[in-house]
C-alpha cells in the first residue's frame, strides 16, 4: 500500500482528493490544521505557492488536484476509478478535466476571490466582473447540459474520477447559483451526491 498525506481543507479542492481516496479505499494521513495550514513550512516544501490540495505519495511531493486525484486513481486499477491509460475514454478524461479547468473553474474562482475577503482585501476586489464570470460560466455549463442529455456520466457512461473533478467545479457553479436552469446538470449532481463517498455539499 502506498504511503500517502494529504494536505487538505474541507472547502477547497482537497475535498476533489479526499473523496478519490475513500473511493480508492487507501489509508491516508489527513493534515488539516484550518487556516493555519496555508502558514506551513511543511506545506510550503510540497507546493511552491502553499496552496491545496497537496500530496506526498511514498515521499514524492504532488500538487494541483487534477494531477493528484489522476495519480491515486492509477494506483488501484482494479477499482477501475479511471479509464486505462492509452485509451480514447482516457483522452476523454483529460478533455473534460481540461475542460473545467480552463472554460469553468476560472469564473467561479474569479467571483470567489471578488466576493469575500479571505484570498484577497475587499479594497483589491473588482465587483464589475461577477456579472461577466456568471455569463461566461454558464455559457461553458451548456456543453455539459447537452452531454448530460444523453448520458449519466463524463467518461465510458460509468462513474469516474473524472465525475469527481467536473462535479466539483458544478458544485461550485450551483453554490453561485449559476446552474439554476440546467435540469440535466441538476439530475447529474444527484447521481453524485448519492454516491457513499461523496464530499460534494448540496446546493
Amino acid at each position: 500500500m502506498p504511503a500517502i498525506k494529504l494536505f487538505e481543507l474541507g472547502p477547497t479542492r482537497s475535498a476533489r482528493v479526499r473523496w478519490t481516496l475513500l473511493e480508492a479505499a487507501l489509508e491516508y494521513e489527513s493534515i488539516e490544521r484550518g487556516v493555519d495550514i496555508f502558514k506551513s513550512e511543511e506545506l510550503r516544501k510540497v507546493h511552491p505557492l502553499g496552496k491545496l490540495p497537496a500530496a506526498l505519495i511514498d515521499g514524492q511531493p504532488l500538487f494541483e488536484s487534477a494531477a493528484i486525484v489522476t495519480a491515486i486513481a492509477d494506483l488501484v486499477p482494479e477499482k477501475a476509478l479511471i479509464a486505462k491509460p492509452g485509451t480514447w475514454a482516457r483522452n476523454l478524461h483529460y478533455q473534460w478535466v481540461c475542460f473545467a479547468l480552463s472554460e469553468l473553474e476560472p469564473y467561479v474562482n474569479s467571483t470567489e476571490i471578488n466576493s469575500i475577503d479571505f484570498i484577497i482585501p475587499k479594497h483589491q476586489h473588482v465587483p464589475d466582473i461577477i456579472a461577466q464570470n456568471s455569463m461566461m460560466y454558464r455559457k461553458a455549463a451548456t456543453a455539459l447540459e447537452s452531454h448530460f442529455k444523453h448520458h449519466d456520466y463524463l467518461v465510458e457512461d460509468r462513474f469516474s474520477v473524472t465525475d469527481i473533478f467536473v462535479g466539483y467545479t458544478l458544485s461550485w457553479g450551483q453554490e453561485q447559483e449559476l446552474l439554476t436552469e440546467s435540469p440535466n446538470i441538476e439530475a447529474y449532481m444527484e447521481r453524485l451526491l448519492s454516491r457513499a463517498h461523496c464530499t460534494l455539499i448540496r446546493h
